[in-house]
């Protein structure tokens, strides 16, 4: 494969870009659950989600809230906010991951600016449009990209904010387990992008014993060796 001198500043959007992507695909399927439930009448469930996801904002009401939530750019959790900052992260390393590539997260975050400036509720299919776009940008990323360490980069990123949302939302230990495998993988392509201390204490956190992500000291715990993990 293909290695090239990356920049830090440009190591650092590739990581963010990986973050931020996988945060919007995984906040999207979530809100779509969250958004079926409202509708048989259990709201309570979307309370479960704001409280996991780190919402500070408040708003007049749950259909203020709803719409806040995909559309707000101001508020840092919501769909929009997250599609701006990995636009501004894309376009930094444009050459890198072609324009093709960027065109899918430029393509959702106009949808969503048009959706926001006509103020309409997001619907569970417009959450699936941008599901769908947010996978053709990793097929793009794949098909398209041939650095190797452009995609360990982007990799790496994706992997720390899966197991980050994955214990925010209390998943199967399994899927946290399989993210983990792979990110130490990555580690072993790419040492350098790596806190080795951080990543021993990882390992030594991220295991099926320990594993309790109703337990807020254990959750916190992971969030700030997750934080420290990445040195770009």
């Amino acid at each position: 494969m293909k290695q090239t001198i990356i920049s830090p500043a440009k190591a650092n959007s590739m990581y963010w870009l990986g973050r931020y992507t996988e945060r919007i695909y995984l906040q999207l399927h979530l809100l779509r659950k969250c958004f079926d439930k409202m509708i048989d009448g259990k709201p309570e469930d979307y309370n479960g989600y704001l409280s996991s996801i780190g919402n500070t904002f408040t708003y007049a009401d749950l259909e203020q809230e709803r719409y806040a939530l995909v559309h707000d750019k101001y508020n840092p959790v919501s769909i929009l906010s997250c599609i701006e900052r990995a636009n501004d992260n894309a376009l930094i390393i444009r050459d890198e991951i072609t324009s093709p590539t960027l065109g899918y997260i430029q393509m959702s975050m106009e949808t969503l600016r048009r959706a926001a400036a006509d103020g309409e509720q997001p619907t569970v299919d417009e959450l699936q449009d941008l599901t769908d776009w947010m996978l053709a940008f990793w097929g793009s990323i794949e098909e398209r990209v041939y650095d190797d360490r452009v995609k360990t980069l982007l990799k790496i990123g994706k992997l720390v904010e899966h197991i980050d949302m994955n214990i925010r939302f209390a998943y199967k230990f399994y899927r946290i387990e399989e993210a983990f495998a792979s990110l130490v993988t990555c580690f072993q392509k790419e040492p350098r992008a790596f806190n080795a201390d951080a990543m021993d204490a990882l390992r030594e956190a991220i295991d099926e014993k320990s594993y309790d992500p109703k337990d807020p000291v254990y959750v916190n715990k992971v969030q700030i060796l997750l934080g420290n993990l990445v040195t770009l």
